[in-house]
């Protein structure tokens, strides 16, 4: 089964994604058990690159994210629900407006995925 994307020369590194109509995603096929034993082997290979380990790479982003996370919910303490709700969907609305894949767009996209959870939050209290 070939890989569902694959770097080619021939589109300058973006990736490529193949299906066909013999190919469609059943639950049934899916293993989680297998598949969290394959990121293990991944995260085990990247271990060995230089560089730092990948367990302290991924420590400083979750330490980073908290820090952004803590910083968001001052911004937005004691902020009216549909304000929330409004800041959100701008962001979205700014990030659909980017250059696709650009990095301010990955930024607008993460940050409404951030909001999203205050949302939710502000929703179920």
């Amino acid at each position: 089964m070939p890989e569902p994307t694959q770097n080619r020369p021939e589109n300058n590194g973006e990736e490529h994604h193949e299906t066909s109509s013999d190919e469609s995603f059943d639950k049934e096929e899916f293993d989680p058990e297998e598949a969290e034993r394959r990121i293990t082997q991944f995260v085990t290979s990247a271990g060995k690159l230089s560089g730092p380990p990948v367990k302290e790479l991924a420590e400083q982003v979750a330490t980073l994210m908290r820090s952004a996370w803590s910083d968001l919910e001052g911004v937005m303490a004691r902020k009216a629900h549909n304000k929330v709700l409004a800041t959100q969907l701008l962001l979205g609305q700014r990030a659909r407006g980017l250059q696709p894949h650009g990095p301010e767009q990955w930024r607008l996209h993460a940050a409404t995925s951030l909001l999203s959870w205050i949302v939710v939050r502000n929703v179920e209290h």
